[in-house]
């Protein structure tokens, strides 16, 4: 059975397509998925923000973070796709800001309890959120963004999907990822993005 490490940060776009790549082909190769939380708020934090947009993007980032730690002090790690999904779905694809009572909603359609939603402010799940982070970083090798993927141990950064494979194109992409994963000499492989991430509800 392949196994993937999945490390994301909820607000990335590119992350976010291939999860819902990640998961349909998990299922259809009989694939087991490990995720994991990682923070574009605290590999920038170093750097000032390009923009007011790239500032709240970063804020956004850092307080999902906090409640997605929480989420895993409250019920494991069980729970970390389940939120992650519903997260994106308001998210990326209906285009919700995060308040606290958008936050609040997410956690009872997944079951989990409406106060976590305090964590968005919560400092105390900081130390949390950078040691999750860290093991990321630790797995590639290097400082890399969202998506970093594992496959049977192997760590890259993505893939970076612009918008979400189907059909023989997603099946194609999961055989040449595990297929690369698996080759000792491969070391990198990129092309310019074909523009910006496209999602259909």
């Amino acid at each position: 059975m392949t196994h993937f490490d999945f490390h994301f940060d909820p607000v990335c776009p590119f992350a976010w397509a291939a999860s819902r790549w990640l998961i349909d082909q998990a299922q259809a190769h009989d694939a087991s998925v490990d995720w994991h939380v990682m923070s574009l708020a605290i590999l920038n934090e170093d750097q000032e923000p390009d923009s007011d947009e790239q500032r709240q993007q970063l804020d956004t980032s850092r307080r999902l973070g906090r409640v997605l730690m929480a989420a895993v002090d409250e019920s494991g790690t069980d729970s970390l796709e389940p939120l992650y999904s519903a997260i994106g779905r308001r998210l990326h694809h209906a285009g919700d800001e995060m308040t606290p009572a958008t936050v609040s909603e997410i956690l009872v359609d997944t079951g989990l309890p409406a106060g976590l939603a305090e964590a968005m402010d919560d400092e105390s799940f900081d130390d949390a959120l950078r040691a999750s982070h860290q093991r990321g970083q630790d797995a590639l090798g290097e400082a890399g963004g969202s998506p970093i993927t594992g496959i049977d141990g192997n760590h890259f950064f993505g893939p970076v999907l612009s918008d979400i494979p189907t059909g023989d194109d997603a099946e194609a992409l999961f055989s040449a990822l595990v297929t690369l994963a698996g080759t000792e000499a491969f070391a990198q492989i990129k092309r310019p993005a074909d523009g910006p991430p496209s999602f259909s509800p």
